[in-house]
């Protein structure tokens, strides 16, 4: 394995808060967006100083290219969060060509990276993005208790370093979680950073950060959305709304707490795109084909 630094990288999955698997699409007001989530956290990585990977929906594209045109790594995240192990493999190949040339038009540059909505992927759409041309992917995440998540065989790759698989020039990144006992409980950010009380949220942060030296952190523009909640669609339950809503005004404070965090830790941040740069860079060309 390659050594590397103690790294950080903190990334967005830019979508609406009608996107979310849990509302039925049909019955939301698109209308109403929550995207000013995306300038909050721009505010946040330039008071902070740190840089941060970025994968868009290509329905979302025009809507947010101006805001993300000076951001190093911005990535496909499929084009309308249509998850990927709902469609055929060659559905899947299209939807993430389709949102590629829509990014890269819009950016006027290259979109090498991708992260499948909700994690849903599984070996033979991880094989056929290779295929496409994309270099990186980040969509590993072990953790069984989610009903959405995929499982995705990494066997015929090899482990650059803890929680970096490649096969030939292609990384997987995966998403950081910390064993417990018998079981694993995402660190990762996202709902996680909401939900948890800060307290256990913080124990467990602490804990994969003393043991672990590769830590992803992934978020979503309404979770930093300063709107109030939107009307959500009839009928639904009051536990989606509780996990909707909740602990939404204390996730700015929380993320500028974590990249504290991270830093008292002896981590540096960078991106997605950087990391896979810098670990070629340190291996011999014949093993970067």
């Amino acid at each position: 394995m390659t050594a590397l630094r103690k790294t950080a990288v903190l990334s967005m999955d830019v979508e609406d808060w009608y996107h979310l698997d849990y509302f039925g699409r049909g019955q939301c007001n698109e209308n109403i967006s929550m995207l000013d989530g995306v300038e909050r956290y721009l505010g946040i990585l330039a008071q902070e100083h740190v840089p941060s990977s970025f994968f868009v929906l290509g329905e979302l594209a025009g809507r947010v290219a101006r805001l993300l045109n000076g951001q190093p790594d911005v990535g496909a995240h499929g084009w309308s969060h249509r998850r990927p192990l709902t469609m055929s493999v060659d559905e899947f190949a299209q939807d993430a060509l389709r949102t590629r040339r829509e990014l890269e038009d819009r950016l006027g540059r290259e979109v090498v990276g991708y992260r499948a909505p909700c994690f849903s992927m599984d070996r033979k759409r991880l094989d056929r993005l290779q295929e496409l041309g994309y270099n990186y992917d980040s969509s590993r995440i072990d953790f069984a208790g989610h009903p959405l998540y995929g499982t995705l065989d990494m066997s015929g790759f090899d482990v650059a370093r803890p929680w970096i698989y490649q096969r030939q020039s292609f990384l997987e990144f995966e998403i950081s979680s910390l064993a417990c006992g018998r079981r694993r409980f995402p660190v990762a950010g996202g709902g996680y950073l909401r939900l948890l009380p800060w307290p256990l949220m913080r124990f467990l942060l602490t804990r994969y950060l003393r043991q672990e030296t590769f830590y992803v952190l992934y978020i979503h523009p309404f979770e930093l959305s300063t709107r109030p909640d939107p009307p959500l669609p009839t009928g639904t339950p009051r536990a989606t709304r509780v996990r909707f809503s909740r602990g939404r005004h204390a996730v700015a404070q929380r993320l500028r707490t974590l990249i504290a965090i991270l830093r008292k830790h002896g981590f540096t941040f960078s991106t997605f795109a950087s990391v896979r740069q810098e670990l070629l860079s340190q291996q011999a060309p014949e093993s970067v084909i």
